[in-house]
């Protein structure tokens, strides 16, 4: 199968220019003698090399698609999926709460203990002094799956991480 496989990268390779199926080498003149023994081609029929080359050259003209790789039905059963489905979305959901005491920005290092019970501390860089009534910041997973801190108010955020 190895030396199929450089086979298949030797013709990409040589497809440099457009060439006509009647100008197409047959697969016994792509190989070394050795490879080409090696790989069991020589026990092919002329039938079977014929449609090879053929087949090659379907391949790197781009008619010929590769098998679709399916991927193995899952092995859950259905309240493991259930449950693998709810976790999943409250790690998307957004968080909402209370900074206890008074929200006052960030800097640095800051920790943020929620209302809810949680404790989260700033990861990124960047500062922020507030000084209004509101304490209420909203939680949410970015696309890379980082969480990042808003504080309602102000619309302004910075990367955070979960520490209890």
């Amino acid at each position: 199968m190895r030396k199929l496989t450089s086979l298949f990268l030797i013709l990409a390779a040589t497809s440099a220019g457009a060439v006509d199926k009647d100008d197409a080498p047959g697969i016994e003149t792509l190989m070394t003698p050795e490879d080409y023994s090696e790989s069991g081609l020589d026990q092919l029929t002329p039938e079977q090399r014929r449609h090879l080359s053929e087949w090659v050259e379907r391949y790197r003209e781009g008619a010929v698609i590769g098998p679709v790789v399916q991927k193995p039905p899952s092995k859950m059963t259905k309240e493991e999926k259930v449950e693998a489905e709810k976790i999943k979305e409250q790690l998307n959901a957004d968080i909402v709460a209370k900074v206890v005491p008074a929200f006052r920005g960030w800097s640095g290092k800051t920790i943020f203990r929620l209302d809810n019970g949680q404790v989260w501390q700033q990861r990124m860089a960047g500062s922020m002094r507030y000084k209004g009534p509101d304490n209420t910041v909203t939680i949410r997973r970015n696309q890379l799956g980082k969480y990042i801190l808003t504080h309602d108010d102000t619309g302004r955020g910075i990367g955070v991480v979960r520490i209890e």
